[in-house]
């Protein structure tokens, strides 16, 4: 499959134009959607023209169709159900900021991808719309919570697609549909108009590629920092510097929770240290850096507070109470929780998450590159 960066080539030597590349991209929906579960919607933004939409040559990916992921990435007309029964025939009254960065560098939002409810699921099997399918084989699951955006770029329907992050949400989709999956560091990435922490910084827009190139240049298009941002990043931070030629790199292939680690994740990382060694840099094997027990508590007391107040804010939007029924049973169980975590557990939650970030930052002072297993097993 061309990559992003391959197709807009096409389209600005005009070999082929704008409307025959949605054709084609349409004609994949169609043979591809019904067993793959994908897209939710497949619908476009503007009447689709025979000549391309304007195509700058500062702008590397303009004029590329870009699914969204139904979590989050709104757009101003478009369904925006979060994956969730509640927000069935909800529709966004505005853009998401990040969408309104995605079309000004010129991508063009085409469709709406499988996501499961409200994003809390390492798997995409949202009671409304069904579970998506991992092109690889149909009986696995593509992952969660970008699902259906992996299997969309998986399939080769597009080579790349909206998705986010916040608690794997990129990188698990990614080792399970052979992608490149980049959780962007919080700050960097446009947040808002609503949710301007998500998840207290964790929950990333972003999206899946097939190349590195691509990923480069979606990223380098979306950056950016809205002065009301919560977390703010230097752009001292996004200078680019001479590659090294030999890189230092700390692998470990243990557990951060000392469970299970599959034969075939560790022999994951066992060819990429092979590939990597070969290649002159120097490996070595460390413990790994974390508390992966305190770092999982932290998370989930953070999840349910935050889960507690998504869904007070929506009772009193609507003006009554949510029943258990119209929430799928693990969100009903944050739901719960949260309503039990206390303000100070919660505080104390995001301390074990700074001392986290210090420690791979003092980490980050001696090696060039952390490598691990992204996940304990391949695809369920």
């Amino acid at each position: 499959m061309k990559d992003g960066m391959e197709i807009v080539k096409g389209l600005k030597k005009k070999q082929f134009s704008y409307k025959e590349l949605v054709k084609e991209v349409s004609q994949k929906v169609a043979k591809l959607n019904p067993e793959l579960n994908a897209f939710v919607t497949f619908e476009t933004d503007q009447p689709i023209k025979d000549e391309a939409p304007i195509l700058k040559d500062e702008q590397p990916l303009s004029g590329l169709p870009f699914p969204l992921k139904m979590l989050g990435q709104e757009k101003q007309g478009w369904l925006a159900t979060s994956g969730s029964k509640l927000f069935q025939t909800h529709r966004s009254s505005r853009n998401s900021n990040f969408v309104s960065q995605v079309e000004k560098i010129g991508l063009i939002p085409l469709g709406q991808t499988n996501a499961p409810e409200f994003g809390f699921k390492n798997i995409t099997d949202p009671q409304l719309y069904g579970p998506a399918k991992n092109p690889w084989n149909l009986a696995h699951s593509p992952g969660g919570s970008s699902g259906g955006a992996a299997a969309v770029v998986a399939s080769g329907i597009l080579p790349i697609a909206g998705a986010s992050d916040g608690g794997g949400s990129i990188r698990i989709p990614a080792s399970f549909c052979g992608l490149i999956g980049l959780k962007p560091s919080r700050g960097t990435m446009p947040v808002g108009p609503h949710a301007w922490r998500g998840w207290q910084g964790a929950a990333i827009d972003f999206g899946l590629t097939i190349s590195m190139r691509d990923t480069k240049a979606l990223f380098a298009g979306l950056r950016s920092i809205h002065s009301g941002a919560p977390y703010q990043v230097s752009p001292a931070e996004w200078q680019e510097h001479p590659p090294k030629k030999r890189l230092k790199i700390a692998v470990c292939t243990e557990s951060p929770i000392h469970t299970k680690i599959s034969d075939e994740a560790r022999q994951a990382v066992t060819n990429a240290v092979t590939f990597l060694a070969q290649e002159g840099h120097e490996i070595i094997e460390i413990n790994y850096p974390l508390d992966g027990r305190a770092l999982i508590q932290s998370y989930y007391q953070m999840n349910g507070a935050e889960t507690a107040s998504m869904i007070h804010s929506i009772e009193s939007g609507v003006g009554r109470s949510v029943a258990q029924n119209e929430l799928e049973p693990i969100s009903w169980v944050l739901l719960e929780y949260g309503k039990k975590v206390s303000a100070a557990n919660y505080i104390q939650s995001l301390h074990v998450w700074d001392h986290a970030a210090i420690t791979m930052e003092e980490l980050f002072q001696t090696v060039d590159l952390f490598l691990s297993p992204t996940t304990a097993f391949t695809a369920p």
